[in-house]
C-alpha cells in the first residue's frame, strides 16, 4: 500500500501492458530522486538472459551506487535500480540477484501480462 509520501507513477509496456506502482524515496532516496528526476522516459526493455525472472530497462545513465539498504534478495512487484549495471528492474519473481540492487518502489498491478512481452518493446516511465 502506498504511504503518503511515495510518488505514484505508470509503466507503459507498448502494446502489451500498463502497470501502475509508486516510488518510495526513504529506501534509496538517492538513487530514487536521480530516477524521479529523469521522468519521463522512454528506452528498450527486455527481459534476463533466457529466464523470465525480471524486465530489466537498461541504460539509465545515474550511476548511482548502493546504500546501506541495498539488497541482494528481491520480491514480486519490486521496482529496483542496479547501480552495477545502470538499469531499472521490475522484479517478475522472488529471486536472489548476483550483485545488491537498491529497491526503489513497487507495481501494484498485476504482472501477467508482461510475461507475453518481447525483448526490445519499448518501455515509458511516468509520474502520475
Amino acid at each position: 500500500m502506498a504511504e503518503k509520501g511515495d510518488v505514484p507513477i505508470k509503466i507503459d509496456v507498448f502494446g502489451i501492458a500498463s502497470l501502475d506502482g509508486y516510488v518510495i524515496r526513504f529506501i534509496a532516496p538517492i538513487s530514487a530522486d536521480a530516477i524521479l528526476d529523469k521522468m519521463p522516459f522512454v528506452l528498450r526493455g527486455r527481459f534476463s538472459f533466457g529466464a523470465k525472472e525480471y524486465w530489466t530497462i537498461p541504460g539509465l545513465g545515474l550511476r548511482e551506487g548502493t546504500n546501506p539498504k541495498s539488497t541482494r534478495e528481491v520480491e514480486v512487484g519490486d521496482l529496483v535500480y542496479n547501480p552495477k549495471t545502470d538499469e531499472l528492474m521490475i522484479i517478475m519473481k522472488h529471486i536472489l540477484l548476483a550483485n545488491k540492487v537498491n529497491k526503489i518502489g513497487k507495481i501494484t498491478s498485476d504482472l501477467e501480462p508482461l510475461q507475453n512481452a518481447r525483448n526490445g518493446l519499448n518501455t515509458k516511465i511516468y509520474k502520475v
